[in-house]
């Protein structure tokens, strides 16, 4: 039995459909690095579509790094790392307000684990450095800062808690993430009064990640996180992904 489903709707362009499908696939493991795919006709059977569109698709898919055509041998799933498989995916998306809450509950599962592993694993070293983050942050008081930089250091801490985790599969899935959401960043960081709930709300993580108390750390890491939800939802309709811009 094919792990290929034809594809049926004659609403969304077909090798689109396609290229959705295959990452699917990759993403729950039915495809694996290094795996051969059958040839272009068959594909075309299978799928129920002409050879142009699942040609259209494997280029697609050739153009985001996940398969590696090799001339005169067949088109293989990439043996690519997780990070840019994911990264990869990210620039495909496009970012609806209801995709933006997806994502939103796809953070508050991963970033609380992330803050609930940091507060267990991370060395002496790594707190202070995470304290100093808090700190250098802090600095900046009320002090209007441009959205670059309240981006720039949003994406530091929440990296640095990842990192904190000492779980690489899941830095690659949230980085790959973390490209999707650079925009949400962009939006939040110009509203009024959330810059400064954001390092307050980071103090508190921190400081329960240096106590080492991982409950805690991810239930203020959670209430973060649904606190700069809440702030978006009710001051933005829509976000534009990257490829719009």
């Amino acid at each position: 039995m094919s792990i290929f489903q034809p594809v049926v709707t004659e609403r969304t362009n077909k090798s689109q459909r396609i290229v959705t499908q295959i990452q699917q696939l990759v993403v729950d493991g039915k495809l694996q690095p290094g795996e051969k795919l059958p040839p272009e006709r068959d594909l075309a059977v299978i799928f129920n579509v002409s050879r142009t569109s699942v040609r259209e698709a494997i280029k697609t898919l050739a153009a985001l790094d996940l398969l590696d055509i090799r001339k005169g041998s067949g088109v293989y799933v990439k043996e690519a790392m997780l990070d840019t498989f994911f990264t990869s995916v990210a620039d495909t998306l496009v970012i609806s307000q209801a995709e933006v809450r997806m994502l939103f509950e796809v953070r508050k599962v991963l970033e609380t684990q992330a803050a609930f592993w940091a507060a267990l694993r991370a060395t002496d070293g790594e707190i202070e450095e995470l304290k100093a983050l808090v700190k250098e942050a802090g600095a900046l008081g009320n002090k209007k800062i441009s959205a670059d930089l309240a981006s720039e250091y949003d994406k530091k801490f929440h990296t640095a808690i990842i990192r904190l985790s000492h779980n690489e599969v899941l830095a690659r899935i949230i980085t790959g993430m973390f490209d999707v959401l650079d925009r949400v960043r962009q939006k939040t960081a110009i509203l009024p009064g959330r810059v400064a709930q954001s390092i307050s709300d980071h103090g508190d993580i921190a400081r329960a990640v240096a106590a080492r108390d991982p409950e805690k750390a991810r239930v203020v890491m959670y209430n973060h996180i649904e606190g700069v939800e809440k702030t978006l939802t009710t001051n933005d309709s829509k976000i534009i992904s990257k490829k719009q811009v």
